[in-house]
């Protein structure tokens, strides 16, 4: 496969799909035409093709790695930092040490811990550094807002966005398995959102794109108040210090030091002990706008859980407490508890904190309970804090 004429640098921390969008900018074609040109187009159909695999995003295969860094005049390496995949050395929920899925397509698909057909976003960011090639072409769409676990900017000290504010869907929203929506449309910024207009009535036209600035910051809501921005950062700066490449190795769960991706397992199965449990963990949430944030969210989930319990065969009822929020705000309050509970320093201490939360989950949900529990979801410190012999008479008390 040939080259093409021009290409462009990836940003720190940019994702393939992002890097496609950028590209195809800077051409003025396609992102459909720079996925034929560039080996990306799924085999067997003709023409231009109408999506790119979801998985693409996760991993590529040698080929197809090796043929895009050619045509795009990039290092292999330079790809493979594009990609998803690398992030699971670090990242529990992306880890097969953490997952059932043993395929990069299984490890993509109905992972609700890695944001593969929407992502948030920080405008600032996607305004760009005042660079000439930013400026016309945006900045990095970044692989660490396709991670749940990341709600804020630490740079720019601000809650992400994950709608579009014009539109409302969920930003840069993909449907029918492409990773990337709108393949053929030449004439959006890779900063514009691509979600379809709604129309009055069917008209035999494709629906225009939405098509707002998602740089734009006049819009967006209001941030939290002083205090509670300020445990966000705190829970927030970690967390990326954790995922950062040359970061700490390990780090402490539950009174023992574990590698980095167990705590991420760890902090995963914690969200959904809290909100499965929830008040219990109500004594911890650090600010009265994280508790009012979470109650919302609780009340939420168990509505969607609610109509579960009548439906037939297995019921599933577990599921809507055991996904991360689509809302950043209400996902750095829950990091934010579960972010303390992990932080004891003795086992006993531990299990204390987490008695009431353990003891809860088994008398209301005891398949979660085991579940929750297993090997392959949590680390070992974790799995002896909530062992059958935890304190009984133990509760939480607001701290941190």
């Amino acid at each position: 496969m040939r080259s093409l004429p021009r290409s462009l640098d990836p940003l720190p921390d940019e994702t393939i799909t992002g890097f496609v969008l950028r590209l195809a900018h800077r051409l003025g074609t396609t992102p459909a035409e720079i996925l034929l040109r560039t080996g990306l187009a799924p085999g067997g159909s003709p023409g231009l093709p109408t999506r790119l695999p979801l998985s693409f995003q996760y991993h590529l295969d040698d080929a197809h790695l090796t043929v895009f860094a050619r045509a795009t005049l990039l290092m292999p390496a330079e790809v493979a930092d594009m990609l998803l995949a690398p992030l699971g050395q670090r990242y529990g929920p992306l880890n097969p040490a953490f997952t059932p899925r043993n395929t990069p397509a299984r490890m993509i698909y109905d992972n609700p811990w890695v944001l593969t057909r929407s992502t948030r976003y920080c405008p600032p960011c996607l305004t760009g550094n005042g660079t000439p090639i930013q400026d016309r072409h945006g900045g990095p769409w970044q692989r660490l807002w396709r991670l749940p676990m990341i709600f804020l900017c630490v740079r720019h000290q601000r809650l992400l966005a994950h709608q579009c504010p014009s539109c409302g869907v969920l930003a840069q929203s993909t449907h029918a398995g492409s990773a990337i929506a709108r393949l053929t449309d030449d004439t959006l910024n890779p900063r514009q959102c691509r979600s379809a207009k709604m129309r009055p009535a069917p008209t035999g036209k494709p629906a225009r794109a939405c098509g707002a600035d998602l740089a734009r910051q006049d819009a967006l809501s209001g941030e939290p108040d002083t205090a509670t921005m300020n445990v966000l950062l705190q829970v927030q700066r970690r967390l990326v210090e954790l995922l950062a490449a040359g970061g700490p190795e390990t780090t402490m769960s539950t009174g023992a030091r574990v590698p980095v991706a167990h705590y991420f397992a760890d902090l995963r199965a914690l969200v959904a002990m809290i909100f499965r449990t929830w008040p219990e963990a109500r004594p911890y949430a650090s600010t009265p706008a994280l508790a009012a944030a979470l109650d919302a969210e609780y009340a939420s989930r168990t509505a969607q859980a609610q109509p579960l319990l009548n439906t037939a065969g297995k019921k599933k009822t577990s599921k809507p407490y055991t996904v991360p929020p689509q809302d950043p705000l209400a996902m750095g309050a829950v990091l934010d508890i579960a972010y303390q509970l992990l932080a004891t320093t003795e086992l006993d201490e531990a299990r204390e904190f987490l008695a009431p939360l353990v003891q809860r989950l088994r008398e209301d949900d005891r398949a979660l309970s085991i579940y929750l529990s297993r090997p392959a979801w949590i680390s070992t410190p974790l799995r002896a804090a909530v062992a059958d012999n935890v304190p009984s008479g133990a509760h939480p008390g607001h701290g941190r």
